[in-house]
């Protein structure tokens, strides 16, 4: 089974997901999970855009990681 591979960085935190293809679900629900945790770095902002992300490269080819960077927000 193929897997794709998401990376986020923002204000010093470094995140990376590797996830089968198909379960992006999976990846979206764990998103959630982050954001609704107090202890972790990633807000909701940050888990919506991920998730749209997630979504558009469902939609493309996953031969090329996504990476996605909100310095700008730090």
């Amino acid at each position: 089974m193929s897997k794709r591979l998401l990376t986020f960085s923002r204000a010093g935190h470094s995140f990376l997901f590797q996830y089968p293809v198909g379960r992006e679900d999976e990846i979206v629900g764990r998103l959630i999970q982050l954001a609704e945790d107090p202890d972790c770095p990633m807000d909701w902002l940050d888990a919506a855009t991920l998730s749209f992300q997630v979504a558009q490269y469902a939609a493309s080819s996953p031969n090329e990681p996504l990476q996605a960077s909100s310095d700008e927000r730090s």
